[in-house]
């Protein structure tokens, strides 16, 4: 069975608050887009993997996002479970 990100799909919105001035973050877009495929971090998550398209063989199924306050630039993974 395939499972999908809701953030990523549109089918649900990212509402998480700041936890250091409690203003509402913004979305950054998946963590492995970010990076890249040339980023010199190698992402090699398991979460990330799964919900990349990669063989259907893990079992945890979630998306990691990168939040970002615009007021005090706090940023942070988000783990997403997937649907």
């Amino acid at each position: 069975m395939s499972s999908i990100c809701p953030v990523c799909n549109g089918l649900q919105e990212l509402q998480t608050n700041c936890p250091v001035c409690s203003i509402r973050m913004s979305d950054l877009g998946k963590l492995s887009d970010l990076l890249g495929p040339y980023s010199p971090y190698g992402l090699e998550d398991e979460a990330t993997i799964a919900m990349s398209g990669e063989p259907d063989n893990h079992p945890v199924r979630q998306c990691l996002h990168v939040v970002d306050c615009p007021e005090c630039h706090t940023s942070y993974t988000l783990v997403i479970p997937a649907e």
